[in-house]
Formats: C-alpha cells, structure tokens, sequence
C-alpha cells in the first residue's frame, strides 16, 4: 500500500506543483527577455497593495576593486513565504509588514542581515522614488537614474546608477514578475579609512508577487512554505560592456528557471535555455547558520551552455576565493575567478554567486 503523505507535505507538494505548471504554461520570460524594457511603471513597493504581498529591490555589484570583490543589495519588502528566502529568525510581527536587507563585500567581515517593521522603521514613498531602511540603505530616484546610498559596521558607499532598458526575466507571470535591468554605476566605498573608487556595470533588479501574508498574519510553517529548495544566481561582468546572469532555481527538485542572460550595452541581448550547472568540489566544512542549520556550499564548481543548434556558447571553471557571507534568504553569497571559453575565446576573470541549498540544509547537532 502507498504511503499517504501528512496534509503539510501534501500542502507544499501542491504549492509547487502549480507554480511550476504556471511557469510551464504562462511564463513569458524568454520571449520578453530579448525585448527593450518599457514598463518602468510597474517599478512600486506596493507595501500598501492586496494582490501583491511582497516585492524585491536588488543592486549588485559584481566586480569591484579589492579588497571588497562585490557588494549586494538585497532587499525584501514583504514575506515571500518560500523556503529558500524567508528570514523567519529575525521577523517580528506580521510578516506583509516586515522588510529585510541583507548586504556584504569581500573585505567587511561583519556583513548585514537585519530586519525592519513597515512603517515605523522604514521610510517608503508608494511612487517608489524612495526606499529607505533604518539608517543603512537608501535607494532614490525614478528610472534611468537611480541613486544609492548605505551605511553599516565601518562600511560606507555611494554609487549613482545609469539604468538601461536591456532586460532579463526570470519570470514573468500573472502573478509573479522578477527581472533584472542592466546598468552603469560610479561611485565610491569607504572602509576602515580607505576610500575606494570604481564604475563598472552593475544589476538593479526589482520583483513583485501574489503570495500567502495578503491573508495569513504569521509565519507559515515550513510544510506550508513554497517549496523552492535549490537556487544560485550568478553575475559576471565579461567585458565592459557585457555582462552575463547565469540562474538556476528549483522547486521541488525540478528546474523552475534553469537560464544565461547576456546583456550589451551596444547590442540586444541574448538568452539561453540549454545550461548545465555542477558543484564539482565542496567546501571541507559545512557552513551553520545563526538559527542552527547547516549547509553544504561550493568550492568550485562548472556552468555549461549550449544554443538552439547545439553550439557552445559557454563553458567555464569558477573556484570560490572570498568568505561566504550569510543571509541571502537561508543562503549565502560570496565571489569566485573563473576560467574557460564563451563564444571558442577563452575567458576569465571573477563574479558574484549567490547559493541556496534547501534540500542539503540540516539542523546542526553538537
């Protein structure tokens, strides 16, 4: 006889199931990803909506000069209620309510991960012309000119942002629209005294989507969370004017987005469907959480890519060469070098991994 499973599992089985059916089925992503963005209008906060529950605002930083590697903005306005990115240890009250920032470099061994209460410790415009948390993160201004600001442990920048309309989805549904816009920053960090210059390319990254804290006033247990239990998300600023975003997200096990999005800043951009990621070497130890779970995480690993012909596109070796840093949901982000060829040249240089794994997360026994 089949074993039944409990009615949580059930929950969550169903949970993802219907999203991955939607993403099968309703998902734009691929076709718009090679079309100029012209909905900046979309762009709101929506802490006051009923459809949408909770939005991101996410600035990254992919290549800085050392010692910092990278810098992340990631900012969450509401509970997504989804295993791999709620924060449940530190959200007080009602979770439509709660926003979080998690943000770190290379070089700042105290990186960020806090919490706030809409509206008594956050100052959000509904227009989105401001985004301010407590006194860490501001992000002002209308697309395409976007200026960010932060403060934190000894840490401290400044960067204006040039915003263009080459746009990557990751989803694009009727209840749930994430994407990433390509831009150009200049600005400054400062740390322990030391003040460092850089401009470059970056990401500003924005989503927003239908969930369960419209209704539920807690947290959700596990069971009832959306099951998405794998997810990397990876940055590389190839050249100066191009730039690639390497994804893969799994619900239940299976890939929800499994994808590599090129961007020009002189030509349309390109997107790929046939990619192959592997963990070819794990770190020695695994990696405890503040709330006790564990994870195993990468020390080197490979991204594969192919076209429609079945043409190399991409391959490369990336090997992990900074601390990670806790709090991307219940994951981390860290930065590698990589080698290999894009496009029969042969490439290297360093990106951004942002990595959460679910399924390999225990609870840590003494």
């Amino acid at each position: 006889m089949k074993k039944q499973l409990p009615p949580t599992s059930l929950t969550s089985k169903i949970l993802g199931k219907g999203l991955l059916l939607a993403q099968g089925t309703l998902d734009k992503a691929v076709e718009y990803s090679t079309l100029p963005f012209s909905t900046p209008e979309i762009i709101r906060p929506r802490t006051q909506e009923k459809f949408y529950t909770w939005t991101h605002y996410g600035i990254f930083f992919p290549l800085l000069p050392e010692p910092h590697r990278y810098l992340n903005i990631m900012i969450l306005l509401g509970t997504p209620g989804a295993l791999a990115f709620d924060h449940d240890d530190i959200t007080v009250g009602d979770p439509r309510k709660s926003a979080t920032f998690f943000s770190s470099t290379a070089a700042v061994d105290e990186h960020l991960l806090k919490a706030y209460i809409m509206p008594e410790t956050a100052n959000i415009q509904e227009d989105g012309t401001l985004i301010e948390l407590g006194e860490e993160v501001s992000i002002q201004g209308t697309l395409p000119n976007i200026h960010l600001k932060g403060a934190y442990h000894g840490l401290s920048f400044e960067f204006d942002l040039d915003v263009t309309d080459q746009i990557s989805w990751f989803i694009k549904t009727p209840i749930y629209d994430h994407f990433s816009l390509l831009a150009r920053f200049k600005g400054q960090l400062e740390y322990r005294g030391t003040m460092t210059p850089a401009e470059g390319l970056c990401t500003y990254e924005y989503a927003r989507a239908t969930g369960a804290h419209g209704v539920v006033k807690k947290l959700l247990p596990e069971p009832y969370k959306l099951p998405l239990d794998f997810f990397t998300y990876q940055i590389i600023n190839l050249t100066e004017t191009t730039q690639l975003l390497l994804t893969k997200a799994d619900i239940l096990g299976q890939p929800a987005a499994y994808t590599l999005h090129v961007r020009h800043t002189d030509k349309p951009a390109e997107v790929y469907t046939d990619v192959e990621f592997k963990v070819t070497r794990y770190q020695p130890d695994r990696h405890v959480s503040p709330s006790g779970k564990n994870m195993r995480l990468p020390q080197q690993f490979s991204w594969s890519v192919q076209d429609n012909a079945g043409q190399k596109v991409l391959e490369i070796i990336a090997e992990i060469d900074s601390p990670y840093r806790y709090g991307h949901g219940v994951g981390y982000a860290s930065a590698y070098t990589y080698t290999g060829e894009y496009l029969d040249q042969p490439v290297q240089g360093r990106g951004y991994i942002e990595y959460v794994d679910v399924e390999d997360q225990k609870v840590f026994q003494k």
